[in-house]
């Protein structure tokens, strides 16, 4: 594999990457392979957002230790690819067969664990930072692929596959699951049912992160006494997917996406694990905005709090919970993007 560094008038340039988290709006549990290898119409509406893991790569000095040097929330310096702790690091440098002294570094927007699908966000940056080929444009569905083999593969991590495609191709799209195939749909939403969409979401930062993959872990055991529930997810998918293609106007396609939040909410309670106690105190409170759709991001009980509703009552709901942290996420149209092209 060639450097991820390439010179330009004999300097030396950093490549950079940055890559987007992700909300999914309805499906989630139907991309796990325990699901859907065994039953069809599994798939997922989801959305990139402005919120993004970064990688760089650059060559180490000449008179550098080590061969390879990797930051993030340690810094580790080692001789040999197998020498490297960070699993996803450490196994797609050596399926890339990479040979170059590299210096790479990651950091993000956001905390790992929040439930937007960080980790498998950062799979997909470092695909698109080592895979990149300056001359032929990204093959986004390959960089979803190889993210998903590292993870799910070779590393036996649990989880589903949506995290890897929202992150490589961006954009607001319904991404579907079948034993032998995965599909892509277009952007589901044009440009002023996006812009209504965008300030009418609303993530609330509960304060606590977890640990996404005994989450996961826990998911995928749960799937096979869950089946029947699932299926009712997949039924919601097809519903809001037929809804928002006929609908006429965004007002129309914000309605069918709120309701696919507010049932696939009460789904999704019956088959992970119990939310963090302060999910309860939210749910709660929002028992006073009955107009507003919620739900927990991720599989995990913690993390970000989804909220789908007209902007004067988010005003209201923020108001209403002073202590709360808020992002008002837009949609990322671009997916994983080298940012020196």
């Amino acid at each position: 594999m060639n450097s991820p560094v390439e010179s330009w008038n004999g300097q030396k340039v950093m490549n950079f990457v940055k890559a987007p988290l992700r909300i999914s709006y309805v499906g989630g549990g139907t991309d796990y392979p325990e699901f859907f290898k065994y039953n069809a119409g599994a798939g997922v509406i989801a959305a990139a957002i402005d919120q993004y893991v970064y990688l760089y790569a650059h060559p180490l000095s000449e008179v550098a230790d080590e061969n390879l040097r990797f930051t993030y929330r340690e810094t580790e310096s080692v001789q040999k690819i197998e020498d490297l702790k960070h699993p996803v690091m450490r196994e797609m440098l050596r399926d890339v067969k990479w040979s170059s002294r590299t210096n790479f570094g990651t950091f993000a927007d956001l905390p790992s664990g929040v439930g937007l699908g960080g980790s498998s966000t950062f799979a997909v940056a470092l695909a698109t930072l080592i895979c990149n080929d300056s001359i032929l444009p990204l093959d986004r569905d390959a960089l979803a692929k190889l993210a998903i083999r590292i993870e799910r593969d070779v590393l036996g991590e649990a989880g589903g596959i949506q995290d890897q495609y929202v992150a490589a191709f961006g954009g607001f799209r319904r991404y579907g699951f079948e034993s032998d195939a995965i599909s892509v749909s277009e952007n589901l939403l044009d440009p002023l049912s996006i812009a209504y969409l965008e300030e009418r979401q609303l993530l609330i930062w509960l304060g606590t992160s977890r640990d996404s993959s005994s989450y996961a872990e826990h998911t995928r055991l749960v799937i096979n006494t869950s089946r029947s529930l699932l299926k009712e997810t997949v039924n919601l998918l097809e519903v809001t997917d037929r809804a928002i293609s006929h609908s006429s106007s965004p007002v129309e396609s914000f309605n069918a996406i709120r309701e696919a939040v507010y049932l696939g909410w009460d789904l999704k309670k019956k088959f992970t694990n119990r939310p963090h106690p302060i999910v309860d105190e939210i749910e709660l409170k929002l028992k006073e905005f009955p107009q507003a759709a919620m739900k927990l991001c991720g599989a995990g009980g913690t993390g970000f709090l989804l909220l789908l509703a007209e902007p004067e009552t988010l005003k209201d709901i923020k108001s209403s919970m002073p202590n709360y942290k808020t992002i008002q996420p837009k949609i990322d149209h671009e997916g994983s993007k080298l940012l020196n092209e």
